[in-house]
């Protein structure tokens, strides 16, 4: 994935995607990067509209299907509805309210589908195999999906120019791999630094055995980036090759860091999100420099924030 090619996909989404801003906090040497005000209070849009956009200038009509823990789903379900293409989102059945509700407001179909985000993925893969009347966009296994996320190194190397890491929440992957792939290409020396959850770490496990690996999967409130992912994903070798470090944070880390985030400033975060705050704030990302953490998302339900 070449610079040209993700300069290409920025250009094309930019109509459709907020520039989000980067804002100190109260921890010192600390950025925070603010997804949560991005179009669907998330960065899933700029890889739904990356990919939906190509679907669109192909003139290809089939319904677009996809399987997510909810946040893709909003904004595939929103640049589906932009483009008056049918959509169907299948998410788990312990997927926040939120994040359902949202689905649903763009006028999507839902389907609840499984106990948890591996089922739901299942699931749909195999109705994707088994019929061409879908076209699949995977949340984090798909070029065009990581490199419209990875419009957000660009972004971040203008605002911060002197910015020393990059603290990038993990799921699938796709938002990390892009934006390691634009940062390093750019300012190799950056260091970019992925963070998941202890409950569910599949990508940190995989990079310690060499290879995709299945893990224990065990409710997490950063539900965002929980469970496992395809075993062939194509984000796995380009984590491996550009980003530096894999941290884990606990979940009372990531309760207290929702907590921090809406108290002290005044920002609505999920789990995922408040995962990255928490690896700096916990001392496992520290950086002579400017850190930027990607604060993700803020699709949480309320009684959460509340914890």
């Amino acid at each position: 994935m070449t610079i040209s090619e993700f300069r290409h996909v920025r250009a094309r989404i930019q109509p459709h995607v907020r520039l989000t801003p980067v804002v100190p906090c109260e921890v010192p040497n600390l950025f925070l990067k603010l997804e949560n005000l991005q179009y669907t209070h998330s960065f899933k849009a700029r890889g739904a509209f990356a990919h939906v956009l190509e679907l669109v200038e192909k003139g290809d009509k089939r319904t677009v299907l996809t399987a997510s823990a909810g946040n893709h789903g909003q904004a595939i379900a929103r640049a589906a509805a932009v483009f008056k293409i049918p959509c169907l989102v299948v998410v788990p059945t312990n997927a926040p309210k939120t994040k359902v509700d949202g689905i649903r407001s763009y006028g999507a179909e839902l389907r609840l589908q499984g106990p948890n985000y591996d089922e739901a993925e299942a699931w749909t893969l195999r109705q994707a195999e088994n019929t061409a009347d879908y076209a699949f966009v995977s949340s984090y296994n798909d070029p065009l999906v990581i490199q419209g996320q990875g419009t957000l190194g660009f972004e971040i190397l203008e605002q911060v120019p002197d910015v020393a890491s990059i603290v990038v929440p993990i799921g699938g992957g796709g938002l990390i791999a892009g934006t390691a792939a634009v940062v390093k290409q750019l300012r190799p020396g950056v260091r970019v630094i992925g963070v998941q959850a202890e409950a569910s770490a599949a990508i940190y496990h995989s990079l310690k055995a060499g290879r995709m690996v299945t893990v224990p999967d065990l409710p997490s409130i950063a539900d965002g980036i929980a469970g496992n992912i395809d075993l062939s994903t194509i984000t796995f070798p380009i984590i491996q090759k550009y980003v530096d470090d894999v941290v884990l944070v606990s979940e009372d880390a990531i309760k207290t860091a929702i907590q921090e985030l809406l108290y002290r400033e005044k920002l609505l975060a999920e789990g995922s999100a408040a995962a990255a705050y928490a690896a700096v704030t916990t001392g496992k990302v520290t950086a002579k420099g400017p850190i930027v953490a990607l604060i993700t998302g803020g699709n949480i339900d309320p009684s959460y924030a509340k914890l």
